[in-house]
């Protein structure tokens, strides 16, 4: 038996209107992929991601530094958020 988990990855492709998310979930895990046009969008987002048992936030390499805290903030301590760096 395997434990449940679910884990988001946020591309951040600022242009109006770039708000998409979908989910799949097979066997027990769960995987979120969302395009966003703001910050402020994936602030909101990992807030209602957190709240649906969201374990890992993975953002795409053009939040940034800057980007990286402010979704971390909006998390929350017990949401692992990480930034891939190429």
């Amino acid at each position: 038996m395997t434990t449940p988990s679910h884990t988001a990855f946020l591309i951040l492709a600022p242009e109006s209107g770039n708000n998409s998310t979908s989910s799949q979930s097979s066997n027990g895990h769960t995987l979120t992929l969302a395009t966003l046009s703001s910050i402020d969008a994936a602030r909101q987002l990992a807030r209602e991601l957190a709240a649906q048992g969201v374990s890992t936030i993975e953002l795409s390499s053009s939040f940034g530094n800057d980007g990286l805290s402010a979704v971390q903030d909006a998390a929350g301590e017990m949401i692992r958020v990480g930034l891939v760096r190429f």
